[in-house]
């Protein structure tokens, strides 16, 4: 049970676990900031928001990385690489992340050659390599659905691509069922289920984090008319509810109700989970309100520094409070949408602090990462970054 309880212990966007023991430490990043590019805002003209350079660099390093056929990621992989499942994980994490750089994009002023990107990535996600559940314990494709729903759901609203609709509506219904089939017994989705291995997952490894992003993309999914049953939501915010912590943290797991203060559980070792329950429930409108919202955020960012210590570590949850690296961005994007969320009069001083520390960890190629996870690294965190500034440079008023 002890190694289930590790394996348990797995990633946000790509909920992976290394099931690998430790490796020599690596030699310096190849790819490390030079010339002071990373840890700062870069110059903009005057009036211009303050991260704009920012984010025109990260907008410009997705553009510059689309493949041929309109995806990001490829599938190498590294030493001692993240516990893979199948094949089928490597699909996952290809479509997962081009979602991620689609949805990206549309939050960017037009111009042709952005709108080229987004129908290149549009297009090919419709006709992507289906990532149904490929074994009994490994099924990391909840994220692909997830991320899918979510962009497909803002996308099928966007006037530019409405000659789209109907097959886009067509590939969001099928990733919308494949999502629902694996919502587990207690309601919750995960991504493992060693024990049980049910058709339907029993839920033993449902994880807090994983549903609050379901739970995101699915109510995207309903904005734009796809057919969802109030019931498979109201479960799964019971879910949330129950794995909510009185002090605003979030149990990583269902089975971690029985170890309540153990380190994950804690609210530092909760900091990335927290952001994304709160804006699942508030966006739902269940428990959260702008003052929780408000308070978490104030928490988020007095302990800021035991989310960054994992960020950019080779093994998971190696690090204070077994945080893992790949809650850095994931658990950034749902505090952006925390921001945008709260009073207008306080969103411009949140997003400020909000953008200072995302941008800090900005490389010179313009990307952001927080895991090396075979070839995807960088198109989900970068995807993840720019979705990032974006809604604060939209929380400013810019």
């Amino acid at each position: 049970m002890q190694k289930a309880r590790w394996i348990a212990l797995g990633l946000p966007l790509l909920a992976l676990v290394a099931c690998t023991p430790p490796a020599p430490r690596p030699p310096a990043r190849a790819n490390a900031p030079v010339n002071g590019t990373q840890g700062a805002a870069q110059t903009g003209t005057p009036g211009q928001w303050k991260y704009q350079p920012n984010l025109d660099r990260a907008v410009r390093h997705i553009l510059e990385t689309q493949k041929a056929k309109g995806d990001w990621g490829y599938m190498s992989r590294r030493p001692n690489d993240i516990y893979l499942g199948s094949i089928n994980s490597l699909h996952v994490w290809g479509n997962a992340s081009t979602a991620l750089c689609v949805y990206a994009l549309i939050k960017q002023p037009a111009t042709g050659e952005i709108n080229a990107a987004i129908r290149k990535g549009l297009e090919y996600m419709i006709d992507a390599p289906d990532t149904p559940r490929a074994t009994m314990d490994t099924f990391y494709n909840v994220w692909s659905h997830t991320y899918m729903l979510e962009c497909f759901g803002v996308a099928m609203r966007d006037e530019r691509f409405k000659d789209l609709r109907t097959r886009m509506r067509t590939r969001a219904d099928h990733e919308l069922r494949r999502l629902l089939d694996h919502q587990g017994l207690d309601g919750g989705w995960g991504y493992y289920d060693f024990e049980q291995r049910t058709g339907r997952p029993s839920g033993d490894i449902s994880t807090s984090f994983t549903t609050a992003a379901a739970l995101v993309g699915l109510h995207e999914a309903r904005q734009a008319g796809l057919s969802l049953r109030d019931h498979n939501a109201q479960i799964a915010l019971d879910y949330m509810e129950r794995n909510r912590v009185p002090n605003g943290a979030y149990y990583y797991s269902t089975g971690h109700k029985y170890s309540p203060m153990w380190d994950p559980n804690l609210p530092r070792g909760s900091l990335g989970r927290t952001q994304a329950g709160d804006n699942a429930l508030y966006t739902w409108k269940r428990t959260i309100n702008q003052a929780e919202l408000r308070k978490q955020l104030d928490y988020f960012f007095k302990d800021h520094i035991f989310i960054e210590i994992g960020r950019g570590r080779q093994f998971p949850h190696e690090a204070w409070y077994a945080t893992a690296p790949y809650y850095y961005y994931f658990g950034h994007y749902y505090a952006s949408r925390n921001v945008l969320a709260l009073p207008e009069d306080i969103r411009g001083k949140y997003s400020d602090t909000l953008a200072e520390l995302v941008v800090a960890g900005q490389y010179d190629d313009g990307s952001f990462w927080d895991y090396p996870l075979y070839g995807y690294t960088k198109a989900y965190g970068t995807g993840y970054g720019v979705l990032i500034l974006s809604n604060l440079k939209k929380a400013a008023g810019k």
